[in-house]
């Protein structure tokens, strides 16, 4: 049931743009968070560049959790699963890297992507070493038979200003289970239109929920000097690391001392 490869294999490489959507998951080494992201339209954000290399576009969000912990520890899984009648799970386990908007090869990465055509607010390029391939069954994956429901088509998380600007999203046309949700695109370009989308990454990608660093971009329009923040940043998890490491010498210690007693 459970598959493992090297390398990307061209069964899935054709079948990665078909599915709806992707999963990223990353962790810091330090830190109480696991983050855990969906990501929509693969066929237009996400490309497999060679048999141990992908990358995808990451929008502008309300938070840099995957580009934290990138770069803190490199870590992060891509997941793919299949709605459809043939169930399959698919996780990719990746050394990430991240290029940013304002780096020098941000266009060159773009490019290799289509230039980002159609996703407006793209923020950085996530560019993923692959070096191990997990296929499984799926079979508790569920199966979108019918098309999915229109109901419901509230306005998420948009403030109420963005609500009368940014229209809602349209049913899902008939004979489709999704339908590429264009919400994101619209409310980065009326962010874009009104010169606030820096502004925004300046105040919600700076840092992680654990207080890493973020976008290295958010962070000198902070003000903040990248090299001592990173330098801060690594004598924290030092010292988060080495308290952990006297506890666990302490309870061994003092287990052994017991065990010595018993033992006299």
């Amino acid at each position: 049931m459970v598959q493992f490869w090297d390398v990307i294999t061209p069964q899935l490489e054709a079948w990665v743009p078909t599915l709806p959507l992707f999963f990223t998951a990353s962790a810091p080494l330090c830190g109480a968070h696991v983050n855990l992201s969906p990501k929509g339209a693969p066929s237009s954000t996400f490309r497999i560049l060679g048999p141990n290399l992908c990358a995808y576009l990451d929008c502008t969000g309300s938070g840099s959790e995957t580009i934290s912990h990138i770069y803190e520890n490199g870590r992060v899984t891509i997941m793919f699963c299949d709605f459809g009648p043939k169930p399959r799970i698919c996780r990719f386990f990746c050394k990430g890297r991240v290029v940013e908007w304002d780096d020098q090869q941000f266009p060159h990465w773009l490019e290799r992507l289509g230039g980002g055509l159609g996703v407006e607010g793209v923020r950085a390029v996530i560019v993923l070493d692959v070096w191990k391939v997990q296929t499984s069954c799926g079979f508790g994956v569920p199966v979108f038979a019918q098309p999915a429901s229109s109901q419901n088509q509230g306005s998420g998380d948009l403030e109420e200003d963005e609500e009368d600007e940014i229209p809602a999203e349209p049913p899902v046309p008939d004979g489709k289970s999704f339908a590429d949700r264009s919400t994101m695109n619209k409310w980065a370009r009326y962010k874009i239109d009104r010169n606030e989308l820096h502004p925004y990454m300046k105040e919600n990608n700076a840092s992680s929920l654990d207080d890493l660093p973020g976008m290295k971009v958010a962070r000198r329009d902070r003000g903040e000097t990248i090299w001592l923040g990173d330098v801060r940043a690594r004598a924290r998890r030092m010292v988060q690391g080495e308290r952990l490491g006297l506890m666990v010498g302490f309870l061994l210690g003092l287990i052994a001392m017991v065990l010595m007693r018993f033992a006299a």
